[in-house]
């Protein structure tokens, strides 16, 4: 598992989640998270339409989000959520229908709300 990542000509990183984002990855998923969070103002991922995720992918997803924010930063996702992710979401019950602060008090964009 390896997860790819590029610089777009305006300076933002694109990261490719892979095809499974679950504990035996999330280490290295957050390694290069932390690397990208701290050397671009603006982070998205691309999720693989047929990526496998469990709930510490979730977490990992959330935290990174929490510390864009604080750094004014932005991190967003690009494309479709996919189907394994929708449906954790709504099986775990991480759902987030609330006002998020770490999201300019808009709706939660990755688990529940729209950009």
């Amino acid at each position: 598992m390896s997860f790819n990542s590029v610089v777009n000509e305006n300076g933002a990183i694109v990261i490719s989640t892979g095809d499974r984002l679950t504990i035996e990855t999330v280490g290295e998923f957050f390694s290069i998270l932390t690397e990208v969070l701290s050397a671009a103002r603006e982070v998205y991922l691309e999720f693989d339409p047929e990526m496998e995720i469990d709930i510490t992918g979730v977490q990992i997803i959330c935290s990174a989000c929490k510390s864009a924010c604080r750094e004014g930063s932005v991190f967003l996702y690009r494309g479709l959520l996919p189907s394994s992710l929708l449906h954790l979401i709504e099986r775990s019950g991480v759902q987030r229908n609330a006002l998020c602060k770490h999201n300019n008090n808009s709706t939660c964009i990755w688990f529940g709300g729209t950009e």
